[in-house]
């Protein structure tokens, strides 16, 4: 029995890393699908834990059970809301299991990930694991970066906005964002607090951030660049507040002042490089009342409205207004939601229109979907969860465990503030918050670990 206990952590140690790796991979361009990986590394991470007593004894449960109790409480509402409101019961049942169902099982492996493999292989700290997942979430954006100096070389000019390892550049931005926001807070950290997590040296971990400050601005999603410099003020502020003191006010003020001038050179970079943000007022104004034979709605036979400067609206900036205006009146319309359903946004509205031209697939913004999908309470209860998954971090990093509590708190508030503007509530978005998200709460919830920060 042990050997075969050794044998499958062995297995589920790797296989977590290259699911990190290939996640926002398409699985057209995978000689298989990542279900191979993700439901054998969920099946193995719990069988492991609940079956080794020890492991079970190394994990605080009472730190956790709010979140526990919150997340299988909103899925099975999710399910049975859907039985009532959905319009195609086996739809909404597969996807509750594929959008829903299988990130929360993701959430649960992450919980019990670390105390299932330190049973077998206690060298295996969480600061040295989460070290690794970093590094092969990252592995992604080194590989587009050396995709754009192969294509330069070859061509002769720098493919703006494309993306070829990546479905899109929304993934790609969103890849980037994740990692870019545990690197600035380690190197804060590390500036501020003289405190370190990630077993990696800071020259390298400035060289792994500075590679994603030029991906965000070969990407060209204002998005991206915008949650990056919100992820670098989050990060100071807590910083700051943790460890003021007199004798560091002209250091902390450095920091600021570098801090200001990154942020203000991502801001014209993004301003010069994409000019959408030119005309964003008045194409918003304009497409706040698109109608739905617009090219916002119809992308084959619409038209493009005119802004107030007589020119033809910027599709990204007005679609936007007005899918934001048209989807939380939908949430309105609909307050017990229609149940999950993929395309819920264009199924909505065809059925309320009665027209079958609307081929828009999605609203473009994560919580008025979760809101079609599942209603207002759906909303509150994810709120409520996200609520939990910042408190267990606020509370480590207040106190002693401060940069898993740290790690944490900016990765959910990343998350939530993404998902007011991107559509990432689903698919391999989801599946990857919910994964970090467990193995964060999970590692500060570890008894026998409390993650020791050494002064660098």
């Amino acid at each position: 029995m042990t050997n075969i206990r050794n044998i499958l952590t062995g297995l589920l140690v790797p296989a977590v890393l290259a699911l990190c790796f290939i996640w926002p991979i398409p699985n057209d361009q995978l000689p298989f699908h990542r279900n191979g990986l993700i439901y054998p590394i969920i099946a193995v991470a719990l069988g492991l834990f609940f079956s080794s007593a020890s492991a079970k004894k190394n994990l605080e449960f009472k730190k956790i059970k709010f979140v526990l109790i919150t997340v299988w409480v909103l899925t099975f509402y999710i399910l049975i809301n859907g039985f009532f409101v959905a319009p195609d019961i086996k739809e909404m049942v597969s996807t509750w299991d594929g959008q829903w169902l299988r990130p929360v099982l993701l959430f649960c492996a992450g919980l019990v990930l670390l105390p299932a493999i330190q049973r077998q292989y206690p060298s295996i700290s969480a600061a040295r694991y989460f070290t690794l997942i970093v590094l092969f979430f990252w592995g992604v954006v080194c590989i587009h970066l050396l995709d754009t100096v192969w294509l330069y070389w070859r061509d002769g000019v720098i493919h703006w906005g494309e993306t070829r390892i990546v479905y899109n550049r929304t993934r790609m931005s969103f890849q980037v964002n994740m990692i870019t926001g545990f690197l600035i807070a380690e190197l804060l950290a590390r500036g501020l607090m003289h405190q370190r997590f990630l077993r990696l040296k800071t020259p390298f971990l400035a060289f792994m951030l500075l590679c994603n400050l030029i991906c965000t601005a070969l990407v060209d999603t204002r998005w991206g660049t915008i949650g990056l410099v919100g992820s670098l003020f989050s990060t100071f502020i807590l910083l700051s507040l943790h460890s003021m003191r007199r004798s560091r006010v002209i250091f902390t003020a450095g920091m600021l002042f570098i801090i200001l001038i990154a942020s203000a050179l991502l801001g014209y970079a993004s301003w010069k490089t994409d000019p959408r943000w030119q005309s964003l007022e008045s194409d918003a104004v304009t497409g706040w009342n698109a109608p739905f034979t617009s090219f916002c709605y119809n992308k084959t036979n619409g038209t493009l409205p005119r802004n107030d400067e007589g020119r033809p609206m910027n599709h990204s900036n007005g679609c936007r207004a007005s899918y934001f205006h048209q989807g939380w009146k939908l949430v309105a319309e609909h307050p017990a939601g229609m149940g999950p359903r993929k395309e819920a946004f264009r199924y909505v509205l065809r059925r309320d229109t009665q027209d079958n031209r609307i081929n828009i697939p999605h609203s473009h913004y994560g919580l008025i979907e979760f809101g079609i999908q599942n209603g207002f309470a759906g909303i509150a209860g994810w709120l409520i969860l996200l609520a939990g998954c910042w408190y267990v971090g606020w509370r480590e990093f207040r106190h002693g465990n401060t940069m898993l509590g740290m790690f944490l708190l900016l990765f959910t508030i990343g998350f939530f503030s993404r998902t007011m503007v991107d559509h990432n509530l689903k698919d391999h978005y989801l599946e990857q918050y919910m994964l970090l998200t467990g193995l964060l709460i999970g590692m500060c919830a570890l008894r026998t670990e409390k993650t020791k920060e050494p002064n660098s």
